[in-house]
């Protein structure tokens, strides 16, 4: 009896041991297809490799300028950047689409034979056959892809277009589905690429072809009621003619200020009623489909003290609430133009939708290539590992931004309340000061070293680590918590020490003066120039509170700077703890946890606008603008805007 059970024993371990083998050899062979297929994936130039000169926006002014002699050669880099289909081939399109709609007579046979192959043979969205190096899914680019799509769908309804093997009627209609979408979330939810000096030229040049062009009552009128909250954003985040503030996407210019920050001539259109200048929006000053507004002229050039509050965008914790957490079109929408690919909760969509689309060969999303394993698919690994791992590609994440900005005559501050202390951020700015409209300074953790130009975050924009900010009026403070291998162990902060008219340092201090305007920088540990605008506070805990003042506020520099100094402060490094005390008011901070005020604990969820110009909750259902006697109504569903 003992015998045949230990028969049967062997037996069965052997069975067992035939089928480990038999099934590690399918894992290998699995695996080894799988890696065949990874490493034969081309990637496609995103950029030409010699500069392509494009002059749409120059024709497109002379035409409007009625010059006598028009050199169409000029659209020759154009239209070779668009059919070779590089990445911000949207942006040239713009212009090109306006040149077809108001001077198609004028356009002479062979080059308009040329346009008509070109646009004929593009690929519009990710969702058609082909492939390219093309970023499709940012916030600007997806209105951008979809007016174009719709315009130049309409342009050709019975043509049948080569990449898509769509009508033109056809396109238009998927066009249609995706703007209303697209607009729908503004209106909801806001920009979640807030207050970029950079994309909100995009947004705009994109709603204005749609304004002039589409001839439907619906987009058109949409469109306008989402431009206005743009130009809402524009109109209160701006400063005497130029626009720095937080925002969702900033690159390095975006962050130092100037006047030079004026959004493509936007902002003197909007205070001044100047022209805009030849470029994407040459058409703002050129339309008569689109009335700014005049209570947001009234908001530019308001002097008085004023806190605007506001939220923008959603959190990646809020999308499945909303029905955006699928892999549906508009879901994907929303993740994509957050930047939301590699997040735990996000990253099974994106691969899926990258399979779907056979999208391994786009340059961005290449290395999304190295986890197309079946085996981590059948096992639903990739949630677990991007959870695991944390790869910094999470921090490019754009999530709610709840902003705080301080206004008065002579400068402005301005903060993203408690925004994912400790993360890593790519293109975020989550605090910073104008002074004046000369420049601005700002604070940061580099995620790279100074000579590293090449990669985004960097040096001078986003954050290797992000801080734990909190503002109240003039004052705001933030602490950073650096952690982990390969990270620099300093802080750093934009300090352009030959604008100012003075300096003066001591220490953990550091104060500036520019005409009536001055500015306090306090750290938990001394403060060295690294250069003529660059001050490096060394550590891997540190503070940084900036408070703000003026000549009006403190009546001279001296006094300015003996208050500070004075202002009771401490840091507690052990349980990360600021405490600092200005003007009466006791402030506290604890990285990742509350922020105190006079001992009572402020809130930073904030409605959608809360501003003396407008109060309005999250996902409102009509909007009502008011300021020195002017107005704006809005209600999107019902498609009213009325003004005086």
């Amino acid at each position: 009896g003992n015998f045949g059970e230990i028969w049967v024993i062997k037996h069965d371990m052997k069975l067992l041991k035939r089928f480990f083998l038999l099934a590690a050899a399918v894992v290998t062979v699995i695996i080894v297809a799988d890696l065949i297929k990874i490493f034969s994936y081309k990637t496609y130039p995103a950029n030409p490799r010699d500069e392509i000169v494009t002059k749409q926006d120059e024709l497109y002014a002379e035409l409007i300028s009625g010059n006598d002699f028009i050199d169409w050669d000029k659209l020759n880099g154009t239209l070779q950047f668009i059919k070779n289909e590089y990445d911000v081939s949207d942006f040239k399109m713009v212009n090109l689409i306006r040149i077809l709609y108001e001077y198609r007579e004028f356009i002479p046979s062979e080059i308009k034979h040329r346009i008509d192959s070109v646009l004929l043979g593009f690929r519009y969205w990710m969702d058609e056959p082909n492939r390219n190096s093309i970023c499709y899914w940012s916030e600007n680019h997806q209105i951008l892809f979809f007016s174009a799509e719709y315009l130049i769908g309409k342009l050709y309804k019975k043509n049948v277009f080569s990449a898509s093997g769509l009508t033109g009627e056809e396109h238009v209609l998927k066009a249609r589905n995706r703007i209303l979408n697209w607009l729908e979330m503004r209106w909801l939810y806001g920009f979640t690429e807030f207050y970029s000096g950079t994309y909100y030229i995009e947004d705009v040049a994109a709603l204005l072809n749609l304004i002039d062009f589409s001839e439907d009552e619906e987009i058109t009128v949409k469109s306008r009621i989402v431009l206005d909250l743009l130009f809402y954003d524009i109109s209160t985040q701006s400063f005497r003619g130029t626009m720095t503030s937080v925002s969702g996407r900033a690159y390095e210019s975006n962050r130092k200020g100037g006047i030079h920050e004026d959004l493509g001539g936007i902002l003197p259109f909007l205070s001044e009623g100047r022209d805009t200048p030849v470029g994407m929006v040459y058409s703002l000053s050129r339309t008569n489909n689109y009335i700014v507004p005049p209570v947001f002229g009234e908001m530019v050039n308001d002097t008085s003290e004023i806190v605007i509050k506001q939220s923008n965008g959603l959190n990646i914790s809020e999308l499945k609430a909303e029905g955006l957490f699928g892999t549906d079109e508009k879901s994907i929408m929303m993740q994509w133009g957050m930047e939301a690919f590699t997040n735990p909760e996000i990253i099974n969509n994106s691969l899926r939708y990258i399979k779907k689309n056979n999208m391994f060969s786009n340059e961005f999303l290449k290395d999304f290539r190295y986890l197309n394993f079946t085996v981590f698919s059948a096992l639903n690994l990739y949630g677990k590992l991007s959870e695991k791992v944390n790869p910094s590609t999470n921090g490019k994440a754009i999530q709610r931004g709840n902003t705080y900005t301080y206004k008065t005559k002579d400068y402005s501050l301005y903060s993203v309340q408690n925004y994912h202390p400790g993360d890593y951020a790519d293109q975020h700015h989550v605090t910073g000061m104008n002074i004046g409209n000369e420049f601005s300074l700002f604070h940061l953790h580099p995620a790279r070293k100074p000579d590293d130009y090449a990669h985004s975050p960097n040096y001078w924009v986003g954050y290797g680590k992000l801080p734990h900010v909190a503002q109240h009026k003039n004052i705001s403070i933030g602490i950073y918590n650096i952690s982990g291998k390969n990270m620099l162990d300093f802080t750093h902060a934009y300090f352009p020490e030959e604008k100012f008219d003075s300096v003066f340092v001591s220490h953990n201090y550091l104060f500036g003066k520019k005409n009536d305007v001055y500015c306090a920088l306090i750290g938990s540990g001394d403060f060295e120039f690294e250069s003529s605008d660059d001050v490096i506070q060394h550590g891997r805990k540190s503070v940084w509170i900036i408070e703000a003042g003026s000549k009006t506020e403190d009546t001279s520099f001296e006094n300015f700077v003996r208050r500070i100094i004075s202002n009771p402060f401490s840091f507690d490094e052990e349980g990360m703890r600021v405490v600092y005390s200005s003007r009466n008011n006791d402030f506290e901070l604890t990285f990742s946890g509350e922020f105190k005020i006079n001992g009572e604990v402020a809130d930073f969820d904030y409605p959608r606008f809360d501003s003396p110009y407008i109060r309005a909750p999250r996902k409102p259902e009509t909007l009502n603008f008011e300021f020195n006697g002017k107005k704006l109504y809005l209600d999107f569903y019902n498609k009213r805007r009325e003004m005086n």
